[in-house]
């Protein structure tokens, strides 16, 4: 990121934007630690900027932009099918994938919307497989998506656990497990601004979870 000393005008020294050099600032930036101006933070948010989540005018962008568009009929796994019905029924299911999904995202430094879909792309090739009776763990060749990757699965396997010894409920079948994968990537392919360091699928997924720290085990919050 390149960095503009600030003009002197006569006597007065003349703030401009940390990023153009150009423009008089209108914005305080945490991601360059530094005040930039409204046009810079349009065009640079989550393109050449990282912008941390908790930025105010990011939290504004994602409520305003519309995510890129795609066709239902290129919406992920169209073979699986996946009802309302069956998401209502599993609703723990789905808040637990949720929570600990977008926990592996934000402890994954750097990962965005794309590594987090293709950490789902694997891990439902990974189910897909067992459907058949095969035990093979299909893992991402990108590296963020694979840490992703297995930070869920490392979270399933306690859940299923947990579930065991409160409830003594029986293992969650895989058919269920990749019902809610599928329709966690529709949501994402639905929830993407396509930019290149977008996260509005990785906020959206944090704001439908507790309000916890990035420690906490999900399996404890959810039973």
């Amino acid at each position: 990121m390149p960095s503009f000393d600030n003009k002197v005008l006569g006597n007065r020294e003349v703030v401009l934007c940390k990023i153009c050099g150009k423009r008089r600032p209108r914005r305080a930036c945490p991601a360059v630690n530094g005040d930039i101006c409204d046009i810079c933070c349009g065009t640079e948010r989550e393109v050449s900027l990282s912008c941390p989540l908790e930025c105010e005018y990011l939290r504004e962008a994602h409520r305003r932009e519309r995510p890129v568009a795609i066709a239902e009929k290129d919406l992920a796994n169209p073979e699986v099918k996946v009802t309302e019905e069956f998401v209502r029924s599993h609703e723990e299911l789905l808040l637990f994938s949720v929570y600990s999904l977008v926990q592996a995202a934000l402890r994954t430094e750097g990962a965005v919307d794309a590594d987090v879909i293709a950490a789902l792309e694997a891990l439902i090739q990974t189910h897909r497989i067992a459907e058949s009776g095969l035990i093979y763990e299909t893992l991402s060749e990108n590296s963020l998506a694979a840490a992703i990757q297995r930070s869920f699965t490392s979270s399933l396997d306690d859940y299923q656990k947990v579930r065991q010894e409160r409830e003594a409920a029986l293992p969650l079948r895989n058919a269920e497990i990749l019902g809610i994968l599928v329709f966690l990537i529709r949501i994402g392919q639905q929830n993407q601004n396509g930019r290149p360091r977008g996260r509005m699928f990785i906020d959206l997924l944090r704001n439908m979870t507790p309000d916890v720290g990035v420690e906490e085990r999900a399996p404890s919050i959810i039973l």
